[in-house]
């Protein structure tokens, strides 16, 4: 298929076309060592840019839509591997002159997803881990708009993201902005999005980076409670912001809690229907606790027990101690109880191995009696 424009004498490749993996949201990269010798490039690196600076080299493709071939060589430099020096043939070494080899591209998504397997060929771990991630899974059931390393990381522009929590969430954005606008809004969006405040979670802390999962992955709903324990019991963290850090030890103690915790031992690939942090505050949608819209709001609280206890009467969430310990003030009853088991249960056990104890010492000083 012809080019819109004829090229004037370019001789390697479409100039780094559709780069890699740069290691991970995260920023970290696996690079190769160095760039490749002198003598494995061009002798005139500047030839690409002869053809591929050109505005208007386009290519029409069979699904209708046009194919931009140009490269923007200043934002290539800028890019991490451009800093590092690498170059058109070293992403495409199978163009060596021209004319260059026909590519029977179908679209612009076709060429996106064939292009980008060139980053296996440096980023073989994080390829690996993307290969067990849900965005792979999506593309090999066909839903061809599941996101591959570019759509993240960009093309001849390759950007690392170095723990940049607000870049991060934009960028799934692309893909999930119901999502986003949900997020945004929340107690955890709106520190991040609005104050820029680090400490909080994007998306990448509960759904890993290239390793993607989501709510589809099995055990992914059960073992959540270990995602929001990564921050809420980091005391130094959580003393920033005045929040306690037994919320967790109180979860696992009271009975939804326990029976979640002996299904993530036993039975981890079972569902479990007790609920876990995010079915009474929300996932994406987590509001602070005393806002009118939050579900964990005492006046809201009922609302949100009945979705698994139907029957609850305006009474039922009084039993729920709110993450709390049992304290003189806050719940003076159980309190109570609890110290009186302390006492008691140490005071039974006690007597009894002492019952216990002075028997067999009677018995044994008894045997030794002439």
């Amino acid at each position: 298929m012809p080019l819109r424009m004829p090229c004037l004498g370019g001789l390697v490749a479409l100039g780094g076309l559709w780069l890699g993996i740069l290691g991970g949201v995260s920023g970290s990269t696996h690079l190769p060592a160095s760039p490749p010798p002198p003598q494995a490039r061009p002798e005139n690196e500047q030839a690409c840019s002869k053809c591929h600076a050109l505005p208007d080299l386009i290519r029409p493709l069979p699904s209708g839509e046009l194919w931009s071939l140009r490269v923007d060589e200043e934002a290539y430099k800028r890019s991490v591997h451009g800093k590092e020096g690498y170059t058109c043939a070293d992403c495409h070494p199978e163009i060596t002159g021209f004319p260059h080899p026909e590519r029977a591209f179908q679209s612009l998504r076709e060429v996106r997803i064939q292009m980008a397997k060139v980053c296996r060929d440096c980023h073989e771990e994080e390829a690996t881990a993307y290969d067990e991630g849900l965005h792979a899974q999506a593309l090999r059931e066909g839903r061809l708009e599941a996101a591959v390393c570019t759509d993240c990381h960009g093309a001849h522009e390759t950007r690392a993201f170095d723990g940049q929590k607000g870049r991060i969430a934009a960028t799934c954005r692309g893909c999930h902005s119901e999502i986003y606008e949900v997020y945004r809004n929340s107690v955890h969006g709106a520190a991040l999005l609005k104050e820029n405040n680090p400490d909080v979670p994007a998306c990448t802390d509960c759904h890993d980076y290239h390793r993607n999962a989501g709510p589809t992955r099995e055990g992914f709903h059960l073992f959540s409670p270990q995602l929001c324990a990564k921050c809420h019991t980091d005391e130094q963290l959580m003393a920033r912001y005045g929040i306690r850090t037994g919320v967790f030890n109180t979860y696992v103690a009271d009975f939804h809690g326990t029976t979640v915790v002996i299904f993530e031992k036993i039975a981890p690939d079972q569902p479990v229907n007790k609920p876990v942090c995010v079915d009474c505050h929300g996932v994406h949608n987590i509001l602070p606790p005393t806002d009118e819209n939050s579900t964990v709001l005492k006046a809201n609280l009922i609302n949100t027990c009945r979705r698994c206890h139907p029957e609850a009467d305006l009474n039922f969430p009084d039993a729920w101690m709110s993450h709390y310990e049992p304290d003189p003030q806050r719940t003076p009853v159980v309190f109570a109880v609890q110290w009186f088991y302390n006492i008691l249960i140490p005071t039974t056990v006690g007597g009894m191995l002492l019952f216990v104890g002075t028997d067999a010492w009677r018995r044994w000083a008894r045997g030794r009696r002439p």
